[in-house]
């Protein structure tokens, strides 16, 4: 009888599933099965004994990702006859599994286990409010770049007292900042609150406080696996070294051709000194692809060998040729959009759906003329990084009365809910409860009990009702919360007695708010926890994670490079193959050669999401303002082989009677 577990795995795949203990490094190549290696390996590991469930933890870097994965290991366990529950097994993301670690040892950081967790978009209002009340002003150092600085300090692991002359040159903006930041900081610690960095950062100062601490979570974690390791930034990588310092039974799974994060924080450094850190690593390389045709792989390859900066494999496959890849050049950005709403009419004319289709672009603002031309053929489309579900206004306005419920330190929460409805609290009196919030050292919402209760206050009458029935209806709630009412229906007490489901009658778009609402209720039906929900909402914000499920609608994807890593298309459209836009001018004027092999990964990336049929469109003109500028080919377009691409459009000839399979089932369009 075959093992469920070993079968199907090609000799490569087999090998990195049944390697023992020890460093592991499994170079996966684009398509090549890096999923299936690791839930495999997993599997292995705890059906032929060598960990108990318990002492395995698996980092991916999506929940989605970290969902599938625990769900592929239980039916192989199943499958195998093995009596182990994955259940135990700690996967999920860095951060899901930071805040775990952080719930249970908060107070010897100064916190309280319900800690609220901010999302990027909570992170730049709770910005926003201590740069007007520290009435800090800078032409450089607006709010925006401070949040972003500061989730990037995290990142590299750099607490405020760290700031050097390489964050910040001037030394007199360098103590503004670091001020900033220390005062932000407090802020959060004051409600109670921890942003994405701070899921990252403070167990490794957790670590460093209460060193026996790590040594126990060293000593438990016997196997330690990680996902996409080509993404992980320093903090991330910190960590990795110190949960590994006990059993050494390090296993990572990446591709250095695919590292294209640096701007958020993702060092490259980290794969490709791997074996420096692990001298006695194994080095298993993945390269047979099971997504693209030998056509597409040949290009992706003779471009990405271009880099110097990799560890080499070469991508291959047993299946065939394929059609070869067009190359279109278009006279301006107009004809470009146009001869891709063409050939998708006439794709979906011969058999393909929409939803087969994908646009890829460099930059966001690419997409208006792709948008309008799409538009005018009556072509259904779907943009990537569109408005999340959970951030759309009115999801906003509900999680803020939930969270608040939960903890009564989220300020930022007390803030949003208590102005949705209006309740007759005008700026001024918001100011008079975050001064005297900040002078007694107590959240919003308690200042406000206490006012509301004092006779001597001096709130208005309107005000003292509005601000006394938002503070018992809160209580209620809490109430409810400990006698046991469920998520759902404490959501509809909620939006019902606050009379924000009142006020939205009054608005535009009420039904669409109202089945937005009501879709986030049914997912509250299925959970009983609602810290763990909240949880789960702040730590789900990744932008491939969200788009995943739109590929099962009928639409054209129009996505950006960077969103588009981890999906796969039978047909791509990969535009704007032009200098200073691929590659970008920002990215190689300012990381100079480092940041033109970026470049080129990403465009990789991009060549790799297609499956069968790839096209590289790129135009002759731009419009730049009110006039139209020449612009040049990407140099990208040269480093790939002649003999697997078929030109096409402005300057180039049909290549009647060329060979081309797609020219033959298709026609000559």
């Amino acid at each position: 009888m075959s093992d469920p577990i070993l079968s199907d795995l090609n000799e490569p795949q087999r090998q990195a599933v049944t390697a023992g203990a020890g460093p592991l490094m499994v170079l996966a190549g684009a398509g090549s099965g890096k999923t299936r290696v690791l839930t495999r390996r997993i599997a292995h590991l705890v059906a032929r004994g060598a960990a108990r469930p318990a002492e395995i933890m698996a980092v991916t870097f999506t929940n989605k990702a970290a969902r599938e994965m625990r769900d592929r290991i239980a039916q192989l366990l199943v499958n195998d006859g093995t009596l182990a529950t994955s259940s135990h097994l700690w996967i999920g993301t860095f951060h899901s599994i930071g805040a775990r670690l952080l719930r249970q040892h908060a107070e010897s950081l100064g916190y309280s286990a319900g800690f609220t967790i901010l999302d990027s978009s909570d992170q730049k209002e709770v910005v926003k409010k201590l740069v007007d009340m520290m009435e800090f002003r800078h032409a450089y150092w607006t709010p925006e770049r401070l949040a972003n600085s500061i989730s990037r300090w995290k990142d590299d692991g750099i607490h405020p007292e760290e700031l050097g002359p390489e964050q910040i040159q001037k030394e007199r903006d360098r103590q503004q900042v670091a001020t900033f930041y220390q005062h932000y900081q407090s802020e959060l610690q004051r409600t109670n609150c921890m942003d994405f960095g701070d899921l990252l950062l403070k167990p490794l100062l957790l670590w460093q406080q209460q060193p026996q601490l790590l040594e126990i979570y060293a000593e438990r974690f016997r196997y330690l696996l990680v996902d996409e390791y080509q993404d992980t930034n320093a903090v991330q990588y910190r960590w990795i070294r110190a949960l590994a310092s006990i059993h050494r039974n390090l296993s990572v799974v990446g591709d250095d051709d695919q590292s294209i994060y640096s701007w958020r924080g993702a060092r490259l450094d980290n794969i490709l000194r791997f074996s420096e850190d692990f001298p006695d690593v194994r080095v298993i390389r993945l390269e047979q692809n099971y997504r693209s045709t030998a056509n597409i792989l040949t290009a992706a390859s003779h471009l990405i060998s271009h880099n110097s900066g990799r560890m080499k494999k070469q991508l291959w496959t047993e299946d065939g040729a394929g059609d070869r890849i067009t190359r279109y050049t278009a006279r301006d950005g107009q004809a470009e959009a146009d001869f891709v709403a063409d050939e998708i009419e006439q794709l979906v004319r011969h058999g393909q759906s929409f939803s087969d289709c994908a646009i890829l672009v460099r930059t966001g603002r690419q997409t208006r003329l792709l948008e309008e031309r799409l538009g005018r053929r009556m072509i259904p489309y779907q943009i990537v990084g569109g408005i999340r579900f959970m951030d759309r206004a009115e999801i906003r306005d509900a999680l803020a009365y939930l969270r608040l419920v939960v903890s009564h330190q989220d300020d930022l929460a007390f803030e949003r809910a208590v102005q949705t409805p209006k309740r007759g609290l005008g700026s001024v009196t918001l100011q008079q409860l975050r001064d005297q919030a900040a002078e007694q050292q107590l959240s919003l919402l308690n200042v406000s009990r206490r006012l509301v209760n004092d006779p001597g206050s001096d709130l208005r009458p309107a005000v003292r009702r509005g601000l006394g029935q938002f503070v018992e209806l809160i209580d209620q709630s809490v109430a409810m919360v400990v006698n046991g009412a469920n998520p759902a229906g404490l959501l509809d007490h909620l939006l019902t007695h606050s009379g924000y489901l009142a006020s939205l009658e009054q608005e535009e778009r009420f039904q669409e708010k109202q089945d937005n609402l009501m879709e986030l209720r049914n997912e509250l039906e299925r959970r009983q926890d609602l810290t763990a929900f909240l949880e789960d909402v702040a730590l789900v914000t990744d932008m491939i994670e969200q788009q995943k499920n739109l590929v099962t609608l009928n639409r054209v994807i129009i996505s950006t490079l960077h969103a588009a890593k981890g999906l796969e298309f039978p047909v791509v459209f990969l535009v704007g193959l032009e200098e200073e836009l691929l590659p970008h001018k920002l990215a190689v004027n300012d990381g100079g050669s480092a940041g033109l092999e970026e470049e080129r990964r990403l465009t990789y990336v991009g060549i790799t999401r297609a499956r069968e049929r790839l096209y590289l469109t790129h135009a002759l003109q731009r419009w730049v303002g009110t006039r139209p500028v020449d612009v040049v080919p990407s140099r990208f377009l040269a480093e790939i082989p002649s003999e697997v691409v078929y030109s096409r459009g402005s300057g180039f000839s049909i290549n009647r009677g060329v060979s081309n399979q797609g020219a033959k089932r298709w026609g000559q369009w």
